[in-house]
């Protein structure tokens, strides 16, 4: 069988049209060098076989294919590498949340660069000391309740700046990271709709790709996410692929961060009835099968129950971890309020704060009646603090008592002896006072597990430490100097393995200005190749048709 003589005219133009294509994807790939996201395109092309399907007989002689075949444009990505990235991105995003906030408290409990509480309890416990050469001087008594005062305002001002924190950060969470995730889904399903109507055309979309993956890649910084491409038939035997987003490990369909074309929206529960903060997310209203709109057009959202059990990940969850850990003083089995965050060491402080208060106002008790042997059978209170407006006493509204505040003479009470003469002169409760500065205290903490509002032997009381008032203090500081470090560490490893994972992927897909140059030369000499190709056989045509027989 003779061979076609114009076939070799079609193998050279295939030649010379796949080339020109290489020299335009180089083109393009050395434009976008700085574009931030963009991804390394290439041509997928392949060998055009002789077709022998239309040939009754089977063919002799040697067997030559027709040429080359450019079959579209594709982008150097690795899935996997992303699938990596993201992973760490979400375990990044939520130790650096936690890491600035308890950084923040440490900056509270400093008693290293700063005079605090543990200095002022020194204070206090020294003029106390220098109150029993004479205890019933009322300038020296004077002295004691001004320490006393300012201990009570440092008490105050710590939980003031604990508070202070927390509501930064719920700010932030509020309207920082949850407005920015609707953001960013809400603009994922709108590149999703543009992807497929491009790919329905039979336009890949590689920058839009690229613009969606980068809003991906942002979004894995806020929740640990997966990404699943779905595919939907558009007859012909032609298929599209359907981006959907969810929380990891979850399948439920109602709380999609982004299906198809539709984003859900998330939202903060702040004032839930135990103090902590909640997730809730918001899903399109769906009446028989269509979206509900009002009468403006826009989709009506509901809201379903909070779905911080499905948080795992990212910056919410290291928000979550901060705002609603309880510690020991977590009532239920929540993971986030088990951890140890901004309601735990407000907690510590309050019962610190509780500990001191009801131990001083115990100790200051006068005696009231005596039996025949000295001994004291009936008690008159003399608190030396007080909760501002009633309730509890915690570190946020401890005050020395409005009865010692007003007393012009001498109120501490300076001995709990019954004497039948003058016992100005004695001390021995003030050293009492005294004494349980040094003196071990069992604190623990006291938590409303069956929620009657009291605490009673139905509920838990677990122990959290034995020791002084100031090495409570010094327990907890200590405590979240550990934190940070534990946090930090954390946050350390899984930035550098993000790092890395990233530097892998771009080493992939961002474009080399040496690669480029080096593709630049080869497509140009085979372009050039193929053009020398079509004169040859220029040259043997006209051999054949104007020399042959001369």
């Amino acid at each position: 069988m003779l061979r076609s003589t114009f076939l070799g005219y079609k193998t050279a133009t295939s030649a010379l049209t796949v080339n020109q294509n290489m020299l335009d994807i180089v083109g393009q790939n050395m434009s976008n060098i700085n574009t931030q996201g963009y991804t390394r395109q290439r041509l997928d092309i392949n060998s055009v076989s002789f077709s022998t399907s239309n040939i009754k007989m089977g063919t002799t002689g040697v067997i030559i294919g027709q040429g080359v075949k450019a079959t579209g444009v594709s982008q150097f990505r690795d899935s996997f590498l992303d699938l990596r990235y993201r992973m760490e991105a979400a375990k990044t995003g939520s130790s650096s949340i936690q890491l600035d906030a308890l950084s923040d408290l440490e900056s509270v409990f400093d008693e290293i660069s700063k005079d605090g509480l543990d200095a002022q309890f020194s204070d206090l416990l020294a003029q106390l000391q220098a109150l029993t050469s004479s205890p019933s001087d009322p300038v020296l008594e004077g002295v004691v309740r001004t320490s006393a005062e300012l201990l009570t305002q440092m008490f105050n001002n710590y939980s003031g700046q604990i508070d202070t924190i927390r509501n930064q950060q719920l700010s932030y969470l509020e309207n920082g990271a949850i407005v920015k995730i609707n953001q960013l889904t809400e603009n994922i399903a709108r590149l999703n709709k543009q992807i497929k109507a491009d790919n329905i055309s039979g336009n890949p979309a590689l920058e839009l790709n690229d613009e969606r993956n980068m809003l991906i890649d942002e979004l894995s910084n806020y929740l640990d996410i997966e990404v699943d491409l779905v595919p939907l038939d558009i007859g012909g035997n032609k298929t599209v692929d359907e981006m959907v987003i969810r929380l990891r490990g979850v399948n439920d369909p109602e709380i999609h961060l982004v299906n198809r074309n539709e984003s859900f929206k998330l939202d903060v529960d702040s004032e839930s009835a135990d103090g902590t903060t909640l997730i809730k997310m918001s899903v399109p209203k769906i009446v028989d099968g269509k979206l509900e709109k009002d009468a403006d057009g826009n989709i009506i959202y509901e809201n379903i129950s909070d779905i911080n059990s499905y948080i795992k990940g990212g910056q919410l969850e290291g928000y979550l971890k901060f705002l609603n850990g309880k510690g020991e003083f977590s009532a239920s089995d929540d993971s986030f309020e088990n951890s140890k965050g901004v309601l735990y060491y407000k907690s510590m402080l309050d019962t610190l704060a509780n500990k001191f208060a009801t131990v001083m106002n115990e100790l200051n008790k006068t005696p009231k009646t005596f039996d025949e042997n000295g001994n004291v059978t009936e008690w008159e209170d003399k608190p030396l603090f007080e909760a501002r407006y009633g309730g509890n006493i915690t570190a946020g509204n401890i005050k020395i008592s409005g009865d010692w505040a007003n007393e012009t003479g001498s109120y501490i009470t300076n001995t709990i002896k019954e004497s039948p003469g003058d016992s100005t002169g004695a001390a021995d409760n003030i050293l009492r006072l005294i004494y349980a500065f040094q003196g071990k205290e069992n604190f623990t903490t006291d938590i409303d597990i069956n929620g009657d509002g009291t605490i009673d032997e139905n509920d838990n009381q677990t122990a959290l430490f034995k020791g002084t008032f100031q090495e409570f203090l010094s327990y907890t500081t200590t405590k979240l100097n550990l934190q940070v470090d534990d946090v930090k560490l954390s946050y350390d490893t899984y930035s550098e393995s993000q790092y890395q994972i990233d530097y892998a992927r771009s080493s992939m897909s961002s474009v080399d200005l040496n690669e480029e140059g080096v593709n630049l030369l080869q497509y140009s000499k085979s372009y050039n190749a193929a053009a020398r190709l079509m004169t040859t056989l220029d040259e043997m045509l006209d051999t054949l048709i104007n020399r042959m027989g001369v």
